[in-house]
């Protein structure tokens, strides 16, 4: 059962977050219902016209619970964007549905990825989330950015192409040659609003983008040629607000080809610190002490434990390892220490950074040895919690004055 005092406060925060929605597009004429379905650990949602079915953890609504809550509110907040951008604003193409064969689009970065954008800065605007709570999830999502690999191979019209393919049917090498629209999608509208923002001096943003996309695009416009959107309708629609001008060429680069997404450029936009945590510090103890003693060791690798066995699924980016481990290898033992789940491991490898590890790993129940490299855990660039600049503080304002 929830914690009333948790429920109170969710029902709370919505009521703010739904105001804020309303600011921006307009309210919408028919009433709302948001069913949620309390679980053991099951996350997702799905979007209808005039409600949403939200699956979370129990633990969202206990006190103490505060990434649970954290993402439930963003997960609220996501699929209501969509009553907007998805079920009234559609692609041109899903207009009319052949449910008899896929029907395939270019733009789920946008109808995906930009919900999700839109949906956290909801999220700040309305006071749902504190700065602390946004910056905390954006290190979560910068982190998933940085050990993956396929941004450098794959592009977000790519990506949301054959999403009917590959997204429900990964294998071993996803990670490493596939992305996601919903976080990459994300980044990259990050990266849209703050040229956006410089460009207008802190009029537009892409929340500014979607509002004309939908005003001009829904499916009740009175021009049926108008309704949905492609691509270009998009592109259009950008370089049609102050500031978008010339933004067409930098949409093209940043949906249409892999490896264009300068976030330092963005971060730096926005007056927000973008770079290597101060962990791991170079020295722990005395002067004398080498801080290698101290520091996690790093193989690259994704690791889930299966029963009493811990085995690769998949490699990081700038894995040292790439070429002796495989996915689907069972990892038995470092240095004669017997590992069974990722903790064990990271255990197993502290303090030997620059050095070998003997691995005993089982291969298609053959058993091999190894000694490999043992990296540095890399210190990817991260957001810390700040003010921001004056363009940044354009995004997070809330419009809920403008539209009194």
């Amino acid at each position: 059962k929830p914690n009333e005092v948790m429920l109170e406060r969710f029902i709370h925060d919505i009521k703010n977050i739904s105001a804020e929605h309303h600011a921006l597009f307009g309210p919408l004429d028919e009433p709302y219902h948001t069913i949620l379905h309390l679980t053991d650990g099951g996350r997702g949602g799905l979007e209808h016209t005039n409600s949403q079915t939200s699956m979370v953890p129990r633990t969202s609504l206990q006190p103490g619970h505060v990434e649970d809550y954290r993402d439930l509110v963003s997960l609220f907040s996501h699929e209501y964007v969509h009553q907007w951008n998805v079920k009234r604003l559609r692609p041109k193409l899903f207009l009319d549905y052949d449910l008899q064969r896929e029907v395939n689009t270019d733009l789920l970065w946008w109808f995906e990825g930009a919900t999700s954008w839109i949906g956290d800065i909801m999220c700040l605007r309305s006071g749902a989330w504190s700065a602390e709570d946004y910056f905390a999830d954006m290190k979560r999502k910068l982190k998933r950015h940085h050990t993956r690999s396929g941004s450098s191979c794959q592009a977000l019209c790519e990506a949301s192409h054959e999403a009917w393919i590959h997204l429900y049917r990964s294998h071993a090498y996803s990670r490493e040659t596939q992305i996601s629209y919903y976080l990459e999608g994300e980044l990259t509208m990050f990266a849209l609003d703050a040229e956006l923002r410089k460009r207008s001096k802190g009029e537009n943003g892409v929340c500014d983008l979607m509002k004309a996309l939908y005003d001009k695009h829904n499916i009740h416009v009175e021009d049926p040629s108008k309704r949905g959107v492609q691509y270009n309708d998009i592109r259009k629609a950008l370089t049609s607000l102050t500031g978008g001008r010339r933004l067409g060429s930098f949409l093209d680069d940043i949906t249409k080809e892999a490896g264009n997404l300068d976030l330092s450029r963005a971060f730096s936009i926005f007056g927000l610190d973008y770079k290597p945590s101060d962990e791991p510090k170079r020295k722990q103890g005395t002067e004398s002490v080498v801080w290698e003693q101290f520091a996690q060791g790093w193989l690259g690798v994704h690791v889930r434990s299966q029963g009493n066995k811990l085995k690769v699924t998949s490699h990081m980016q700038h894995s040292p390892v790439r070429d002796q481990l495989q996915v689907g290898d069972e990892i038995v033992a470092v240095d004669a220490i017997r590992v069974t789940n990722a903790e064990q491991l990271k255990s197993t490898l502290k303090g030997k950074v620059g050095s070998t590890a003997r691995i005993m790993f089982a291969r298609n129940s053959v058993m091999h040895d190894a000694v490999l490299d043992v990296a540095l855990e890399p210190n990817y660039p991260t957001v810390s919690t700040s003010n921001g600049n004056r363009l940044w503080k354009s995004t997070i304002r809330s419009r809920q004055v403008d539209s009194a």
